[in-house]
């Protein structure tokens, strides 16, 4: 928690060392058609990739795969996370133009955008020491905010809604006599993870980032990533 608190407090401050205009973009012209692939740590090292592409209007989708590693005090299992997702965004002065009533513009400027993103995800689990294989599909959901300077420094603050799969150990029902074999099954838990970013403008086409996420069922994640934008 404290690193995500240095995280966010780091996020805010970003903007204070930017160069102005140093692409030639309006500040909030943030890329939603991008190619990226990601390092992460968690209870192992693991590796992603992502496609972001936009779509008439507010809306993108995004495409991602995700392979990584968990250790439990019984086994070790590797984790693999397929989901596609459909995404609007929109500039919070924009989204308060939309709804004002009575025609009554609230002048707020596009200091920040905000998204959600709605899809589905499938893990794919392999046990290593044990015989387990299975697969599983759930529901995705991610809602936040973007914001910072598109010709620098910009991050994000999101949160990520979802059930997670983690592998259990069969429990024996009381008073009756279970196999020897040692069996497992799939837990699934509805998780509320919390998460924070910072991304750097490179150039026009290439980016840099590191994003830490909360989990209440697996350990936080840590990212770091690079990015082509188009």
């Amino acid at each position: 928690m404290k690193i995500l608190n240095f995280l966010l407090i780091f996020i805010f401050t970003i903007n204070s060392v930017s160069e102005e205009g140093r692409l030639g973009r309006e500040p909030n012209e943030y890329k939603y058609t991008s190619i990226g692939i990601d390092l992460i740590q968690s209870d192992k090292t693991g590796i992603g990739a992502k496609i972001s592409f936009e779509l008439p209007g507010p809306l993108y989708a995004v495409v991602e795969r995700r392979a990584e590693g968990v250790d439990t005090e019984n086994d070790s299992y590797d984790r693999i996370i397929n989901g596609a997702r459909l995404g609007a965004q929109i500039g919070i002065g924009d989204l308060f133009s939309n709804i004002s009533a009575k025609g009554i513009n609230l002048g707020v400027k596009n200091i920040f955008d905000v998204y959600g993103e709605l899809g589905v995800k499938s893990v794919a689990i392999d046990g290593k020491v044990n015989s387990f294989s299975e697969d599983d599909a759930q529901a995705h959901f991610i809602a936040g905010i973007r914001f910072g300077d598109s010709n620098n420094w910009e991050g994000k603050i999101f949160m990520d809604y979802s059930k997670e799969s983690e592998v259990i150990l069969k429990p024996c029902p009381e008073n009756q006599i279970c196999p020897a074999v040692v069996e497992y099954v799939l837990d699934e838990e509805t998780d509320q993870k919390y998460g924070a970013g910072v991304l750097y403008n490179i150039n026009n086409r290439s980016a840099a980032y590191i994003e830490l996420t909360s989990s209440k069922v697996f350990d936080s994640t840590l990212k770091l990533g690079y990015q082509i934008n188009f």
